[in-house]
């Protein structure tokens, strides 16, 4: 009993929760093959405050329409979410899957719809245009309304991960913020040119740098190479000089020897008599 009890208060929390959901209406408004797409979704949230949580994606045919523009029309609890494309609607089945409202209240809704053909495309428009049509035939010739298919899902057609959907769920930018962002495109290429024209000279400077570097550390081993020379060159000049000093002292050694030993030879010889010749004698 008590397990019973348990079930039934589950399924009137569900019931309770599933009253609570958010309300969509019929799609309003048809696709018209050739021409942009434009259709009006009508919704009701439970709450005026509650937001709407919109996101959505359009198919013609099997092929995913690009550049999708959702646009949230009211402020009350009744609103109308508008989906445009620039694209033009072909002759294939548009099909609309479309998610409203937050968390547990989402309802997702799959609306698939045929493209009207316009009048300047329609057979038999053409074939009554050389003549004027009367009442009953312009009635027989008007087309009839297509009611639009709505079915279930048969696969999720909202995943978990929605990044393929925020793009075409973003709301269309003006004009101006457009303007904005390519002239700060511009602006970020120029930066980018100046700064790779900055590091270009930065990278030239450094270069004459390094180049003048290596001409100050050749200098400096030259003025290092020249120092030595001039250091071996001073040592040079004092050897000679003080050879060409012992050279003087032993050539002045010589001559005060040589001059000595002539006042000794001097010294050391007799002096002789002077000698008296008379009339008769003769020197012989």
């Amino acid at each position: 009993m008590a397990h019973g009890s348990k079930v039934c208060f589950l399924g009137l929390l569900v019931l309770a929760g599933s009253a609570s959901a958010t309300t969509v209406g019929p799609a309003k408004g048809r696709p018209v093959a050739g021409h942009p797409l434009e259709v009006n979704i009508p919704f009701a949230v439970d709450e005026p405050r509650d937001r709407a949580c919109a996101i959505a994606n359009v198919r013609y045919g099997n092929v995913l329409v690009p550049r999708l523009t959702l646009h949230v029309q009211g402020q009350g609890v009744k609103r109308n979410l508008l989906l445009t494309s620039r694209a033009s609607v072909g002759d294939a089945p548009v099909t609309v899957n479309v998610r409203v409202g937050c968390g547990p209240k989402a309802v997702a809704r799959r609306f698939v719809m045929t493209a009207d053909v316009p009048a300047a495309r329609s057979p038999s428009i053409a074939r009554t245009a050389s003549r004027a049509p009367s009442a009953p035939e312009f009635a027989a010739a008007r087309p009839e309304p297509r009611s639009v298919a709505m079915a279930a899902p048969a696969e999720p057609l909202f995943p978990p991960p929605e990044a393929a959907l925020q793009e075409h769920s973003a709301p269309k930018a003006d004009t101006g913020v457009t303007e904005e962002l390519r002239k700060a495109r511009a602006e970020a290429a120029t930066a980018l040119a100046q700064l790779e024209g900055v590091r270009r000279e930065l990278a030239a400077i450094l270069d004459v740098e390094r180049r003048t570097s290596q001409t100050l550390i050749n200098a400096e081993h030259q003025v290092m190479d020249a120092k030595s020379e001039v250091a071996r060159m001073r040592l040079l000049l004092k050897w000679v000089g003080a050879v060409l000093a012992l050279a003087a002292a032993g050539a002045i050694w010589f001559e005060f020897s040589r001059v000595a030993s002539r006042m000794r030879l001097a010294r050391a010889q007799p002096e002789q008599e002077p000698t008296i010749f008379t009339g008769n004698e003769v020197p012989t």
